[in-house]
């Protein structure tokens, strides 16, 4: 089962990903279905560079949406999380 805290610690996302979803300039050259809020460019759950999602990403965005009440993005992330990371334990 997924555990955020666990989440939180892991250092997973790689460096090359985090500097793109870090960056405002380069966040807004995504497609918005690349994130979670796509009007705010919020909760990015796509690779930047491939397109596929991310499993750590995903686990990040149920992390922080619980973090600041975002109650329905992390439902979604959930659900994200079901769909392509193998009922959440990847």
């Amino acid at each position: 089962m997924f555990n955020p805290v666990e989440a939180i610690k892991s250092k997973r996302i790689p460096k090359s990903v985090r500097e793109v979803i870090g960056s405002q300039k380069k966040r807004k050259k995504l497609p918005a279905s690349y994130f979670l809020l796509p009007k705010e460019r919020k909760f990015p759950w796509r690779d930047p560079r491939t397109g596929k999602p991310r499993c750590d990403l995903i686990k990040a965005a149920i992390v922080r949406a619980e973090q600041h009440g975002y109650a329905e993005v992390a439902r979604k992330a959930r659900s994200l999380l079901q769909k392509y990371c193998k009922g959440g334990s990847k």
